[in-house]
């Protein structure tokens, strides 16, 4: 018996062990569905009803105190405008006391003063056409130009075998910035009419310091007349910033000036 009570003791143990495992999982269960489904209240709820109360009054009438603001407010303005009538009527009356501020006299303006006229402008003297210092470096460009050589005189033209009386007007030369330029003569003779020699004219200085011209023989205008060269050769000495004296080869003397 002493072996039989031990063998049977672990079945035991495992049988108590297992029902207080079952109890504590319904305990656990029971709780659960108490706290998740719906209770039913345990009060109930009674109304009551109470009387409904008294209506409020109703609002007193602004009529007869909105007349007499209005009375009040005509009131004033009647005092007001007696107040302003009576302001103008003062004024009006001390108005007509003051007297009428006179307007100030115009003052004339003062007298222009008198402008004199200005003197025109005085040009300034043109160089003069022959200046020594030029004449003496021997610069032909100083005779670029035109120039008046002689006077209007009279003379005899060889004409086709025969001499006719003519009015021989002052010649004229015209030159370039280098010396070269063109000489020209016209007469006036009263057979043969209005002749007119043109010939081209070179210029250069010599060591003498006199100017020298020469040209080639030309025909005029008519062709009955031409104008031989070599005897119309000219050599010219200045004698002032005006002035220079031109002789040919004829010996006849001309003056030489700037137009």
């Amino acid at each position: 018996m002493t072996a039989l009570s031990r063998e049977d003791r672990p079945r035991w143990l495992a049988a108590l062990l297992m029902g207080l495992l079952f109890i504590l999982a319904l305990l656990i269960g029971s709780w659960f569905l108490r706290a998740c489904a719906p209770v039913g209240p345990l009060t109930s709820v009674s109304t009551i009803e109470t009387p409904a109360p008294p209506a409020p009054p109703p609002p007193p009438d602004p009529t007869p105190v909105l007349k007499a603001s209005l009375d009040e407010a005509e009131a004033d303005g009647r005092k007001l405008r007696a107040e302003v009538a009576a302001l103008e009527a003062e004024i009006k009356s001390k108005l007509a006391q003051c007297k009428p501020v006179e307007p100030p006299k115009p003052v004339a303006p003062p007298p222009k003063p008198v402008e004199r006229p200005k003197p025109p402008p005085v040009a300034a003297a043109p160089p003069p056409p022959l200046p020594a210092d030029r004449w003496a470096q021997k610069d032909l460009g100083m005779l670029q130009g035109c120039w008046r050589l002689g006077r209007d005189t009279e003379g005899n033209i060889g004409l086709a075998g025969r001499t006719e009386r003519c009015a021989v007007k002052a010649g004229r030369i015209c030159f370039g910035s280098n010396g070269s330029g063109e000489r020209r003569t016209t007469a006036h003779c009263p057979g043969t009419g209005t002749i007119t020699c043109t010939a081209p004219i070179t210029a250069r200085f010599g060591n003498d310091n006199s100017l020298g011209t020469t040209q080639p023989p030309v025909p005029c205008t008519p062709p009955q007349a031409s104008w031989n060269g070599p005897p119309n050769s000219l050599t010219c000495r200045r004698v002032s910033d005006t002035l220079a004296i031109c002789r040919d080869r004829l010996n006849f003397e001309h003056e030489f000036r700037r137009e």
